[in-house]
């Protein structure tokens, strides 16, 4: 599976704020905080605030044991009861925003985010306000174009001051939800500014982002009326999501680039110097969806061309995934694609833009040829163009026998060809390599499994030492593997089938088909693989909380497809059911 570039780099800079969202009105119906925000606002996440949508995670193992686990480090402070000081005039979502940079001034996490959320009963809301005012010598009233706004300052503007009133840290008890706090990135060493709109309630870490607000407001190019914005909320109608994630690329981009050299930044934010701006100009927006399904929890980023392609320029994905078949049932992980000579193009070419990365790749290219006398492109990579599967399987043979008897791990690689002569060719000048490199203490032998011819580079002339083995399995695919003894399990065909497998077609028969490929994890028996590999550590006592929750992810998956509109990645968490 390739991710593309563009939405690698999307995905790398959504690093800088939590995605969140959900609306569950009609396909016409946009959000009414739309109304009240700029139409150039740069990132809008809309968070699901209705408890019965959430409380449906309780029927998850992962999200009990996170809830509980989570409960044991919220301070003992003040708390305030969520159903009777939030819940009550709080509307059906938050949202989450990041106003447009200001030309004149520097974009920074303190200038520039905003929560903003619907008020359905205001009474209750000042009872809130009234809270906050109690703090009475920090708590400062001002008016703004005729909005108020209360001001209480970070402790480094307020020395006479060493923490933040009790109400940033509170311990939100929900009537049908766990426990939360605030992240200390939003709480450690900052303010609070809030103001009341009509309808609405809007809060940030300093009051410059909620003036903008206000001057925004005046103006009648708001975000309901942008029309990328409502295909994010037409595609966002399921009562089943619980974020929705909207960026305008043209805006958010110098946004993120000020946030990431913010020097109050509490993490920092990677990838942001090596986006390919040239790439990504070719999209328009970016949305991403995280949705309960069954079989556990669903996260999707779209990212939008900006003109939709032709029939003809799509990607032409057949239904085949033969190379599938060539994996294991009991597969610990996959990854799976197409034509890696052209990917492979295409990340080389995107290396150049980037003298350091241009770099690195020429001294792996002189590497190879110096150490294997092959070039890279033209005798390694170039006749793999179809399909290809990189696997760890289990096997108690191979070479990694050597480094102890538990280390039962195989690693395979399946890929097709149109130039078998060419990778023929390739396979015998690696052969001799082996054979040189080692002194000749490597033998270069052939063997048969079942009728099938496989090749193996065994220490000392013994297939039990051997470091590598591979076969055609047919016409155009080869399999290659860590040693004699490993390739058994997989020519002339894996015994049982990966994509037979009921882990297997559980995590992968939500996701779009056709598609690029695939990454798999099977978390049961990779975890099960890696605790007896190393007991004396994972049989800990203080580590069995931890079994407990990563064991109760069955799987992890994704994928990447084309679209004529936009390109698309797909991630799903299969989870345990929680146990009664």
């Amino acid at each position: 599976m390739v991710l593309p570039i563009a939405t690698l780099s999307l995905l790398a800079a959504l690093t800088v704020a939590p995605v969140k969202e959900t609306t569950q009105k009609p396909p016409s119906s946009v959000p009414t905080i739309a109304n009240v925000l700029p139409a150039d606002t740069p990132l809008v996440g809309l968070v699901n605030t209705k408890k019965a949508t959430w409380a449906t995670l309780s029927r998850f193992q992962l999200f009990q044991t996170a809830f509980t686990a989570a409960a044991q480090f919220l301070p003992p402070t003040l708390q305030l009861d969520y159903a009777k000081d939030i819940e009550s005039w709080l509307g059906d979502q938050v949202a989450v925003v990041f106003m447009p940079k200001v030309e004149s001034a520097t974009a920074s996490i303190d200038a520039n985010f905003l929560m903003l959320a619907p008020v359905k009963d205001d009474t209750r809301l000042q009872l809130l306000l009234d809270k906050l005012k109690e703090d009475t010598p920090r708590v400062k009233v001002r008016q703004y174009k005729g909005i108020t706004i209360l001001e209480l300052p970070s402790p480094q503007t307020e020395p006479s001051h060493n923490k933040l009133p009790t109400i940033s840290l509170k311990k939100l008890k929900l009537s049908a939800a766990p426990d939360l706090v605030k992240p200390n990135w939003l709480t450690k060493n900052r303010g609070i500014a809030i103001a009341t709109l009509p309808g609405y309630v809007v809060s940030g870490i300093t009051a410059k982002p909620i003036e903008q607000l206000i001057d925004a407001k005046q103006s009648n190019a708001n975000l309901a009326k942008n029309p990328q914005f409502q295909q994010t909320i037409q595609q966002s109608q399921s009562g089943q999501v619980l974020f929705t994630l909207y960026e305008n690329l043209a805006t958010f981009l110098p946004l993120i680039s000020d946030i990431s050299k913010d020097p109050n930044l509490p993490f920092p934010v990677f990838g942001i110097d090596a986006l390919n701006l040239e790439q990504l100009n070719k999209y328009g927006s970016v949305n991403g969806f995280l949705t309960l399904q069954p079989q556990g929890l669903r996260f999707q980023v779209n990212a939008y061309h900006q003109t939709s392609k032709s029939k003809q320029g799509k990607v032409n994905l057949k239904k085949t995934e033969t190379i599938l078949d060539r994996m294991p049932g009991t597969t610990y992980s996959a990854f799976t694609g197409r034509n890696i000579s052209y990917q492979w193009q295409q990340i080389a070419e995107a290396l150049t833009t980037k003298p350091q990365l241009k770099d690195m790749l020429e001294t792996l290219r002189s590497f190879v040829r110096s150490s294997t006398g092959l070039d890279l492109e033209k005798d390694i990579l170039g006749w793999m163009d179809g399909e290809y599967g990189f696997f760890l399987f289990p096997t108690k043979g191979g070479l990694f026998k050597l480094v102890g008897p538990n280390f039962n791990l195989g690693i395979g690689l399946a890929v097709q060809t149109s130039d078998r002569t060419a990778a023929e060719t390739t396979l015998k000048k690696l052969d001799e390599f082996a054979k040189s490199f080692s002194g000749g203490g490597v033998k270069v032998n052939t063997h048969t499994i079942k009728g099938q011819t496989v090749t193996s580079w065994d220490v000392g002339g013994d297939s039990s030492q051997s470091l590598l083995a591979y076969s055609w399995v047919n016409n155009n695919t080869a399999i290659v593997a860590t040693g004699f003894g490993a390739i058994t399990d997989l020519v002339p065909q894996p015994y049982i089938l990966l994509p037979t497998t009921y882990n297997f077609t559980t995590a992968t028969n939500s996701l779009p088909y056709p598609n690029h490929g695939y990454f798999y994890v099977n978390m049961g028996s990779l975890l099960s693989w890696v605790y007896g590999f190393l007991p004396s550590i994972f049989n800990d006592p203080s580590f069995q909380p931890w079994k407990q929750t990563i064991g109760s992810v069955y799987s992890i998956s994704a994928t990447t497809s084309t679209k004529s509109d936009r390109e698309q990645f797909d991630i799903l968490l299969v989870l345990a059911p929680t146990r009664k």
